[in-house]
């Protein structure tokens, strides 16, 4: 069974192209476009991974974040923070709110999925 994967991120190309290079390598997507609707699909069908962009509007990726690791049920989700944000500041910040894992746009498609591999290797142990 493939690995389902939530992308919550604002611009919808972006999450077009995420969507593609993920469900070719085999991962089953879903996507969301802020915080609020990402929150809603993780609760009603609970990723394996969420892949999230930290400046969004509504709800930025630092506000989710810390609503998910509220959830019970969601706890254990592996999250990766998607950001054009770069100083190693900004990573630590990111470490300390809850992600798992912390890559800077714009990033190459193997590096994203070796980042995403990695995540979930470590959810399953």
């Amino acid at each position: 069974m493939a690995a389902r994967v939530l992308v919550v991120d604002d611009e919808e190309d972006f999450r077009i192209i995420i969507q593609d290079i993920l469900e070719t390598a085999g991962y089953a997507v879903q996507l969301a476009s802020d915080g609020q609707d990402g929150l809603s699909k993780a609760a009603q069908a609970r990723p394996d991974a969420i892949l999230v962009d930290w400046m969004m509007p509504k709800m930025d990726g630092q506000t989710f974040v810390q609503a998910l690791r509220r959830e019970p049920a969601l706890l254990g989700v592996p999250v990766i923070m998607l950001t054009v944000k770069q100083t190693a500041d900004d990573e630590l910040e990111a470490l300390h709110f809850g992600v798992d894992d912390f890559i800077v746009k714009p990033f190459k498609s193997e590096d994203l999925l070796a980042r995403l591999r990695a995540v979930l290797r470590r959810a399953k142990s």
